[in-house]
């Protein structure tokens, strides 16, 4: 395939917003906090909560402030997020902390509920451990896109786009995605069953969710654009804006059926797929866009 376009160079900004420093700061904060929090109750001996969460808070805070003051700086690394593998690592790194503190925030929870007095902080402390990994999945999923549209701002002009229309997945193939998904997630959770129990199956379930999140987010509307530089993606959710840039060299062409005018990418990344009925009269315009930067693989 021979890609027709004549630039394709990310640019990225020289600093970043304190928006973002703030958000990538609580994000390292709710990750590292905990293990810094067991380690400074074994040293000093702590046996009250309320140092504890005094004690969380100071760390949380300072944290938050080095990172986000040191991520500022440094335009270049929104770069990094450009890559699923790294969107994938940043949203779901949370949930190890949430294995690692699994029992103990159970103890906790089982003796609250008993109304028992605790022998240590530390169940309190693995409870606060584990909701603090499911805060960091929650914050990673939110700076991942602001991550990649701050990338897009720096390297778009909007004077150079082409094309601009906006589609979802053709109604036959969303339904298929979601089918083989509930396959994959109903034979995670029968291994898990197979193997831990009931205990397994309670795991599973945490990461269970992600995929269907994930496939949610893959066949949703999307409005896209035809740049020099790669085909844009924008996806406007209720808290933050998602727009990320795929450069031309990451697709291998594409091809148009009567449903669809698919983009083509190797395993094990997704093609991209608009419904012509999404498209109306428009499609034609789409198309010839397309052609401009890639090659038809269906004439």
């Amino acid at each position: 395939m021979q890609v027709r376009s004549s630039r394709e160079t990310l640019q990225t900004p020289t600093q970043l917003d304190t928006r973002f420093g703030a958000v990538a700061g609580l994000y390292v904060a709710t990750l590292v906090s905990p293990a810094l929090l067991f380690v400074a109750m074994q040293w000093l001996n702590l046996d009250s909560e309320l140092v504890v969460l005094g004690l969380l808070g100071a760390v949380g805070m300072t944290l938050t402030a080095a990172v986000a003051w040191q991520v500022t700086c440094w335009g270049g690394l929104v770069a990094w997020f450009n890559s699923p593998w790294v969107a994938f690592l940043v949203t779901s790194v949370g949930i190890l902390p949430m294995f690692a503190y699994a029992f103990q925030a159970f103890v906790y929870i089982a003796i609250t509920v008993a109304d028992l007095q605790a022998e240590s902080t530390a169940s309190f402390v693995g409870f606060i451990g584990f909701f603090l990994g499911f805060v960091a999945c929650c914050l990673g999923s939110v700076l991942v896109p602001m991550a990649r549209t701050r990338l897009v701002n720096a390297t778009v002009d909007a004077s150079e786009v082409d094309t601009e229309w906006t589609a979802g997945w053709p109604r036959q193939d969303r339904f298929k995605l979601v089918i083989g998904a509930l396959v994959i997630v109903g034979v995670s959770y029968a291994l898990a069953f197979w193997q831990l129990g009931l205990q397994g199956v309670t795991m599973a379930g945490a990461t269970g969710t992600i995929p269907m999140v994930g496939i949610h987010s893959l066949a949703s509307e999307r409005t896209y654009r035809v740049t020099p530089v790669g085909l844009e993606q924008r996806r406007e959710a209720r808290w933050v804006e998602s727009r990320q840039l795929r450069l031309w060299s990451q697709f291998d062409g594409f091809s148009v059926t009567d449903r669809a005018i698919i983009l083509h990418r190797q395993l094990p990344h997704f093609d991209i797929r608009c419904s012509r009925r999404d498209l109306i009269d428009d499609d034609q315009d789409v198309i010839a866009a397309l052609e401009t930067h890639l090659d038809r693989q269906d004439s």
